[in-house]
């Protein structure tokens, strides 16, 4: 997810030039045995808020375990987590100081890609790997970055022409945010719905922060949508279906087909508006797995019971550090070249099935179309076995 990141970038610009000649990872060469330090940037205040709590809860879990199988290279894993805020200047401030005083050897960010534009430099210029890990709009190529989120064209390609089998219907309304992500996700949904024989019968994109959705609204009734792709996140998301609702365009009048309506997100709307709301993502906790269920007995077991439910979002940082980690005992290295070299190609076996780590960056993994409940609960309805995430980046991982 992006916003406009214009002074982020500027700061960026400044603080690779102070770390010319630097490296911050210097504190976590392989030859100690002080524990290595990995870095988590994530949402634990404003807009985005309501992911970072099971994103935070996944990232201890996932160094609980790597430390019981014997750490990296015989270290513990020692993590550090920062404060996002959502806003890009915050988010590069908090880098800055997990790479500087924190000497991480290794950041993974679960925050939007503004932020992820403007902090990528310096962990280039730190010389360390970094981990962008929730679903985005894809097209970002940098030789140290790694995005293992789900891209648009994983979650509407399958699930675009499945919903319109199962619906019997192909009118689409496609609602967006006006930034690249829902940018993206609108322009995408419409070539995979056209491409399949629907027709778009209405488009918008809406600030971020947007209260009042009734014109919106206005135009989806008079549009005569049967299905919406709404690309809203978190409070905008929360605010526009309750609006819908009461006003008569929820599910049940013009389908849903989310692509980042988490576990969170649905269960603040609330069960009656949720109730067959489809979403693709590329997990959630009602995967029926073995290794799902083993997950979600560990994070239960750690967190209690009344622990925030584990989405696609906090289960792809869990995925990221447990794959680094495996990388790194491979590489029977923590240095940035050595890991990405090993994690090209290699595959983690996740809860949510298997995910490979291409060299050009991005993940092939499965994606699970869900349908919401009317108690609130989610059934996996179809598993779309590994989606290519349609990406090209030219030049390989740790060159």
């Amino acid at each position: 997810m992006r916003v406009t990141p214009l002074a982020a970038a500027a700061t960026a610009a400044l603080f690779v030039a102070t770390l010319a000649g630097c490296t911050a990872a210097e504190g976590n060469g392989d030859s100690s045995s002080e524990p290595i330090t990995i870095g988590l940037l994530t949402d634990l205040s404003g807009a985005a808020s309501i992911f970072g709590p099971p994103t935070r809860d996944a990232a201890e879990l996932a160094v609980e375990q790597i430390n019981a199988e014997g750490g990296v290279n015989g270290r513990d894993v020692r993590l550090v987590v920062a404060d996002e805020t959502g806003v890009p200047t915050a988010g590069l401030s908090a880098a800055q100081r997990l790479i500087q005083e924190d000497q991480v050897a290794v950041l993974f960010g679960q925050h939007n890609s503004a932020t992820r534009d403007a902090v990528a430099p310096v962990t280039s210029a730190a010389g360390i790997p970094y981990f962008h890990t929730p679903l985005a709009e894809g097209n970002f190529c940098e030789a140290n970055v790694i995005s293992n989120g789900e891209v648009p064209a994983q979650q509407l390609a399958p699930a675009i022409p499945f919903v319109q089998d199962e619906t019997g219907s192909n009118k689409w309304f496609l609602l967006g945010a006006d930034y690249v992500w829902g940018q993206t996700v609108v322009a995408d949904a419409q070539k995979y719905i056209e491409a399949n024989g629907g027709e778009v019968v209405g488009k918008e994109l809406v600030p971020i922060g947007t209260t009042d959705f009734q014109s919106i609204i206005t135009k989806i009734k008079q549009s005569g949508a049967q299905l919406i792709v709404p690309a809203l996140f978190g409070g905008d998301a929360i605010t526009f279906e309750k609006q819908a609702f009461d006003a008569g365009v929820g599910n049940s009048e013009v389908q849903r087909l989310g692509v980042i309506y988490e576990t969170g997100t649905l269960g603040a709307m609330g069960a009656d508006v949720t109730d067959g709301m489809y979403v693709s993502m590329a997990y959630n906790e009602a995967i029926q797995s073995v290794a799902n269920e083993e997950f979600l007995a560990a994070y239960y077991a750690k967190f209690g019971d009344d622990a925030a439910p584990q989405t696609a979002l906090s289960q792809q940082t869990f995925v990221a550090i447990r794959a680094w980690a495996q990388a790194a005992n491979e590489a029977k290295s923590t240095k940035s070249v050595d890991v990405l070299g090993a994690l090209s190609g290699l595959t983690y076996a996740g809860p949510g099935g298997d995910v490979t780590f291409g060299a050009n960056h991005f993940a092939t993994q499965s994606i699970v179309l869900t349908q919401s409940q009317p108690d609130g609960s989610s059934t996996v309805v179809m598993t779309f076995d590994s989606v290519d995430p349609a990406q090209d980046c030219t030049e390989p991982m740790g060159k």
